[in-house]
């Protein structure tokens, strides 16, 4: 139900904002990425910025846009993925149906192993009275999340869900697909110490050069947290791009390490997500939804 109303809720704010919305796109790229969408989520989002004459661009491209070297030339959007789901492959015929260039963003271990740590952090709270949600996970220092992780690990058995080193192999081949780092563990990197911050920015990127024997240019922030550590160690191990989850634009100016994206939501409607990366969604439902949750849990306004 909930579902169906955000749905119905994103196309009445099409209907009215549609048109403007659009507008600020003949001036600025528009940045989305996907995690595991279904195949009619995704065809839908595609089919609309087509309908709408977006060009598709190449992470190579969108930097050209940022340094200054190249101009945005009409409505232009860059796909991205992050974490690289194994449900990500039966999409790569739309892609290549279309000619679209995407980046898949990459974690290394859960390559090695099969699945991301909040897998069994879900099956882990489940069974644990001292941790309410994956989120209260998420606060814990990085070792002591690492180690209650690799406990429920050993516990529990989860069929396949990232893809394999096979797989990545066969993505990074393909003329559309460029492959960037998503850290070595995907951990939340502020809870990091340096030596463990330094590892996952350093060892992410020499192992998938390794793996792929190519040159790994670009990274997206794993759950959006980031500091100047990050921002440092980016520029440390001569990575040329950043992205991150902030949807807010700047038209004026974009960090190469702080580029913004939309995330699609997977488990939303088509006309959700169509409201979400046109931004009007972030304008007019959000700060109604963040009033609710203020109303309901008063704690949340810090007082």
């Amino acid at each position: 139900m909930k579902k169906l109303i955000a749905n119905i809720l994103g196309y009445l704010l099409l209907l009215i904002f549609g048109k403007s919305a659009l507008k600020q796109f003949d001036k600025q790229v528009l940045s989305i990425y996907f995690h595991d969408p279904s195949l009619l989520l995704f065809k839908g989002i595609i089919g609309f910025l087509l309908s709408k004459g977006f060009r598709f661009i190449s992470e190579e491209e969108y930097f050209q846009i940022i340094s200054g070297e190249k101009n945005v030339e009409g409505r232009t959007a860059f796909i991205s993925f992050d974490d690289g789901w194994k449900g990500n492959l039966k999409l790569i015929p739309i892609l290549e149906k279309y000619q679209i260039p995407a980046t898949f963003f990459i974690p290394v271990r859960p390559v090695m192993t099969g699945n991301f740590w909040w897998e069994f952090a879900a099956q882990f709270v489940e069974e644990n009275e001292e941790f309410k949600s994956v989120e209260e996970l998420k606060k814990l220092p990085n070792d002591r999340r690492m180690q209650l992780i690799r406990g429920a690990a050993g516990r529990y058995d989860l069929k396949r869900s990232c893809i394999e080193l096979s797989e990545l192999k066969r993505l990074n081949e393909n003329p559309f697909i460029t492959i960037g780092s998503h850290t070595y563990h995907h951990p939340i990197t502020i809870q990091c110490s340096d030596e463990e911050l330094d590892f996952e920015y350093r060892e992410s990127k020499k192992t998938l050069e390794e793996w792929l024997s190519v040159e790994i240019n670009s990274f997206s922030f794993p759950n959006g947290d980031y500091n100047q550590r990050d921002l440092d160690l980016l520029k440390k191990y001569n990575y040329k791009m950043a992205f991150t989850v902030n949807p807010e634009l700047n038209l004026n100016f974009i960090s190469e390490f702080q580029i913004p994206r939309v995330s699609i939501n997977s488990n939303g409607g088509k006309y959700e997500n169509i409201a979400r990366m046109l931004r009007v969604w972030h304008k007019f439902v959000q700060p109604l939804q963040q009033k609710q949750a203020l109303l309901f849990n008063p704690k949340l306004s810090g007082s």
